[in-house]
């Protein structure tokens, strides 16, 4: 049962946001008491809590997932930020508002867990690309994991990204062309621009959410 209301209420509160939705909401269309919801929910803070948490630990099992597998380093990357975008496209910006402004623990909780993460997968494709040829051999792994980090933790800051210039998935999305236009070698430009046209293939008849699971399928029968 724990399962299916942090399931219920993870879908709701992705599209809707935090702060409007009730318990007494959650509960009258799931068809079951509050007093079950609170067995398994002290309050609503834990809900949004476990809700938050089981997500990103699931993007990040498939992040690691696919930079593990990757032919090489830019593919990896590229299929790493495919997967990404296509995260936080599902996310309402209502969400992450109210994730800043209600329950600021939780906020930094997700920054905290997205240090960690970031650095350990972006400094290792860096040495990985420069090993391979891929990427710059004169680019400082650590100074470039570094300037990643800065973007991604503040992207949803609306003083330096407001929504009326973009949304926090167009900014990611120019922010990795950027990144690899930046960093790659002529050859791993040229891996670079094979996957993003493939890709933008891809999209005119799939979703985002189709191209990553067929990659994931794809290795699993690889492996």
């Amino acid at each position: 049962m724990k399962e299916k209301i942090m399931a219920h209420a993870g879908s709701v509160f992705f599209r809707q946001g935090i702060k409007t939705v009730t318990m007494d909401e959650l509960c009258s269309e799931m068809g079951i008491s509050k007093k079950t919801l609170y067995v398994h929910f002290e309050n609503k803070e834990e809900l949004v809590g476990e809700v938050v948490g089981d997500f990103i630990r699931s993007t990040m099992e498939t992040v690691y997932f696919l930079m593990e597998g990757a032919s090489n380093s830019v593919e990896g990357f590229c299929e790493i930020a495919d997967h990404v975008f296509m995260t936080i496209s599902r996310i309402s910006p209502a969400m992450i508002h109210d994730i800043r402004k209600y329950y600021p623990s939780i906020w930094d909780d997700i920054q905290e867990f997205k240090r960690r993460s970031i650095e350990n997968m972006v400094f290792e494709n860096m040495k990985r690309g420069i090993a391979e040829g891929l990427y710059r051999e004169e680019i400082n792994p650590d100074l470039v994991m570094r300037f990643y980090l800065t973007v991604i933790l503040n992207m949803n800051d609306e003083e330096l990204f407001p929504t009326t210039l973009s949304d926090p998935a167009s900014v990611y999305s120019g922010f990795v062309n950027y990144h690899l236009r930046s960093i790659c070698t002529p050859e791993g430009y040229e891996i670079y621009l094979r996957h993003t046209q493939k890709a933008g293939g891809q999209r005119k008849t799939k979703t985002y959410r189709d191209v990553i699971e067929q990659i994931v399928k794809n290795r699993k029968i690889q492996l």
